[in-house]
């Protein structure tokens, strides 16, 4: 059966001497595995379009009892060649691919996903955009849409508000006051700032002004308390290739 999917390429594979695998993520069937046949060799019209954060549209040969469809034809939506610009923005659209890939289940529809990442990919290749900014609203919403949205406005042990800070780590799934954590090597300060920025992030469509001002340590304890509060909750996501380049720009 014939298919059409719009999708933006999640990674790819070298497969035999002109072919590649290639792994997507599509609004119409989620997850979604190609084949394509001879796409490397120098004469193929389909060569450019299979690098990771391309959004396309596909036409593929669809096999109920296969994992991996055959690839047939395609073209270019968006390249989103700004990030091509701008090492830091490409930096974290390749953070922004592999954490989808490491987070979304095969075969698993969610079209509001599928539009929080073409728009996240836009964001990115655009420079009036804040880079980190935009980062943090994909990742605060990828959470919200798995399931897991940081609730930060209150201790998850005594349900006291957290106003001037919280605290993460240990064995604790969700932030807490000072006076229920239990501090470890791995605990997590958040600042009141960093708390007001997650709710913003959460609570608020998308809108580059009017955003809680940052100073460098708030934003570093932003950083930490996203991949921590990760980390625990989506433990494929540790592993992550693209995290060690990202560690050596906000590290």
């Amino acid at each position: 059966m014939i298919e059409k999917a719009e999708a933006v390429v999640l990674k790819t594979l070298n497969h035999g001497d002109t072919s590649k695998i290639i792994t997507l993520y599509s609004r119409e069937v989620g997850r979604l595995k190609l084949i394509a046949k001879g796409v490397r060799s120098p004469k193929s019209k389909s060569m450019g379009l299979f690098q990771p954060t391309r959004h396309i549209q596909v036409i593929y040969y669809a096999k109920a009892t296969s994992e991996l469809q055959m690839f047939k034809s395609g073209e270019l939506i968006d390249g989103f060649f700004g990030l091509e610009e701008d090492f830091d923005r490409l930096t974290l659209a390749q953070v922004v691919v592999e954490l989808l890939d490491r987070t979304v289940e095969d075969e698993e529809t969610h079209p509001r996903l599928f539009q929080l990442l073409v728009d996240t990919l836009a964001r990115l290749s655009n420079k009036h955009v804040s880079s980190a900014e935009a980062y943090w609203f994909f990742h605060v919403h990828l959470l919200r849409e798995l399931g897991f949205r940081p609730h930060v406005g209150h201790c998850s042990s005594c349900q006291e508000p957290l106003v001037h800070e919280g605290f993460l780590g240990g064995h604790h799934p969700h932030p807490e006051c000072i006076k229920c954590h239990e501090a470890t090597q791995h605990t997590v300060r958040i600042s009141g700032e960093v708390i007001k920025t997650i709710q913003y992030l959460l609570a608020e469509p998308w809108a580059s002004d009017e955003r809680p001002d940052l100073n460098s340590s708030d934003r570093r304890g932003l950083w930490d308390f996203l991949w921590n509060y990760t980390f625990y909750h989506i433990e494929p996501t540790r592993h992550m290739r693209s995290l060690k380049v990202l560690r050596q720009l906000y590290g």
